[in-house]
């Protein structure tokens, strides 16, 4: 019996598949589970998805309306390896010239008489893939604007294997300032370069990590940065000392030429750095809570927020919503006798929808900040709201999502993927706590392009400014498609993994078990791919397409082609 129903649940979740995906990838999924290859190790991608002799042929045989000369400037050391010279004799585009020094300081100088447009300054031990400076030049004739090249990249393990891949996201304000995801492989126009040497070859006196600052610079002055989701480079870890302190004063010298207020700090974890941004006010967050019934759960809510939080300028509006037990409206009148900072308000249109509740609630809001919050969470750490409020007050932010988990400990969100499971959906979600995510990514503050309602802050100005929560999703997508509103508006949407809360809802919650929910659901997806179709079809800039949008844990795709 146990078989049979196993083989019923897989069914209908090949069904479900195949509705969002299509035939071809559900093909590819059902092999990939018969053939156990939906998991792959990191070699075995890279080998599968490669480009073959053929497409290196066709590459060395291609000409580009725009060729540019790239000059690749190599900072010699002790020991003496050969490796980056023999990977740049593959090279399948050849307008490129090699240049030695084992001085930073030459570097200048020999800018001064390069004719080269782009510089590439890099070291002896490192690697790079036959088609890099192709898959770069690639680019520059799709896009003349880009100043500046990254790629995703590896670490060499030996003299053919290489492992711990960097996949990397597009650029990530917030992830850059938690650690050095763009490494070695930067390729940028040459009098960017060279204005940069000049200014900052001072500054760069061995109490700083210079790659890391140079990075910074770059995107301080606003220069286009283009990412390549392609793994273009090998690194060689083995000669390179990186320290905790110099790449610690790089982010902080960043933030005081940017005048922003902060302290940087190291973590727990090697190469990851938090922020702490100074926060000199503290403005009125006004907490909105949706509520019918469950007096339970929201009394645990707003018993965690009274003993635990240590921000006091807040106020709760409680969205009642069509409740029938007694008990409730004796909670509600309990808690408006005893909490000033409470005012329950009454939503009496009959069915259930999200966004109009919460439409609703933000009319009583007197606060700057707008923290919507679901009725079954519980804040952990007593400056929960603190953390998400220093983002959210920065000019660029819009909104700020925390790391919830499920009440056995297990990670609920970390942000949203857009696109992760055909819409929208959340990474790691019911893996352990302790998982660190691709490269660190869960312990880690960033850019995401969409964060969960069931706990997001957001400026009360830009909430307006976009239109408010979209009544048409009543029940599903309804904060994802405001995230986009707020991203399409030029702000940032910030994940935050030091406010912590406990978010109580079921694991198996969401179901569409009914014809009417069906319905609902699938008209939900299908409003969401008309108005945010291109975005789809594009993919998450903070993901990268060489993941799965069908696993949930950053899962590499052995179908991508290089």
């Amino acid at each position: 019996m146990e078989g049979r129903m196993n083989m019923s649940e897989f069914w209908k979740n090949i069904n479900t598949y195949y509705k969002r995906y299509g035939l071809h990838a559900t093909i590819v999924r059902i092999m990939d589970k018969l053939t156990g290859q939906s998991r792959v190790d990191y070699m075995t991608w890279y080998q599968k998805t490669k480009p073959t002799k053929q497409v290196l042929k066709i590459q060395r045989e291609t000409t580009f309306p725009y060729m540019p000369e790239i000059l690749v400037i190599v900072l010699e050391n002790k020991s003496g390896s050969h490796r980056l010279a023999d990977s740049l004799k593959n090279q399948t585009y050849s307008r490129w010239k090699l240049c030695k020094t084992r001085e930073l300081n030459d570097v200048v100088e020999i800018l001064k008489e390069a004719k080269e447009e782009y510089v590439l300054i890099t070291q002896p031990e490192d690697e790079l893939s036959a088609d890099a400076f192709f898959q770069c030049v690639k680019s520059l004739n799709a896009d003349r604007t880009i100043e500046a090249i990254y790629s995703d990249d590896d670490i060499i393990k030996n003299e053919t294997e290489y492992e711990e891949p960097a996949i990397k996201p597009d650029l990530n304000l917030d992830m850059l300032r938690s650690c050095n995801y763009i490494h070695n492989f930067l390729l940028v126009k040459k009098k960017l370069c060279q204005e940069l040497f000049e200014e900052c070859l001072e500054s760069w006196n061995g109490q700083i990590d210079w790659k890391y600052d140079f990075i910074f610079r770059c995107i301080e002055e606003k220069h286009s940065i283009h990412h390549i989701a392609k793994v273009l480079y090998h690194r060689n870890v083995e000669h390179v000392q990186v320290c905790d302190e110099q790449e610690r004063k790089a982010i902080d010298m960043h933030l005081k030429r940017m005048n922003i207020k902060g302290n940087v700090e190291k973590t727990e974890y090697r190469g990851v750095y938090r922020v702490r941004y100074t926060m000199e006010e503290t403005p009125l967050i006004s907490i909105v809570i949706p509520n019918k019934d469950h007096v339970e759960d929201l009394k645990k809510c707003i018993d965690s927020l009274e003993k635990k939080s240590s921000y006091d300028n807040r106020e709760y509006i409680i969205v009642e919503n069509n409740s029938t037990e007694e008990q409730t409206f004796a909670y509600y009148k309990e808690l408006e006798s005893k909490c000033p900072r409470a005012k329950v308000v009454y939503w009496k249109e009959k069915g259930f929808n999200y966004p109009k509740i919460n439409n609703y609630g933000v009319r009583y809001a007197k606060g700057e900040y707008i923290l919507f919050l679901n009725n079954d969470t519980e804040i952990q750490n007593p400056d929960c709201l603190e953390e998400m409020l220093i983002h959210c007050s920065r000019p660029e932010v819009g909104a700020v999502g925390a790391r919830l988990f499920y009440e056995d400990g297990t990670i609920q969100h970390v942000g949203v993927i857009v696109g992760l499971g055909g819409i929208a959906g959340h990474p790691y979600a019911t893996e352990a706590e302790e998982t660190l995510g691709h490269m660190g990514r869960v312990h880690m503050i960033q850019d995401l392009s969409a964060v969960t309602a069931a706990c997001m802050m957001v400026k009360k100005t830009v909430f307006f400014e976009v239109g408010k929560f979209e009544p048409e999703y009543a029940v599903a997508f309804n904060d994802v498609d405001l995230c986009m509103k707020i991203r399409k508006a030029g702000y940032l949407i910030v994940y935050t993994p030091y406010a912590r809360l406990t978010h109580y809802e079921s694991k198996s919650r969401g179901l569409e078990d009914s014809r009417e929910k069906v319905k609902r659901f699938d008209s939900e997806v299908a409003l969401f791919e008309e108005r945010w179709g291109k975005e789809l079809e594009k993919g998450d800039p903070n993901y990268n397409p060489n993941f799965r949008l069908d696993e949930k844990d950053f899962r590499l795709n052995v179908h991508v082609r290089r």
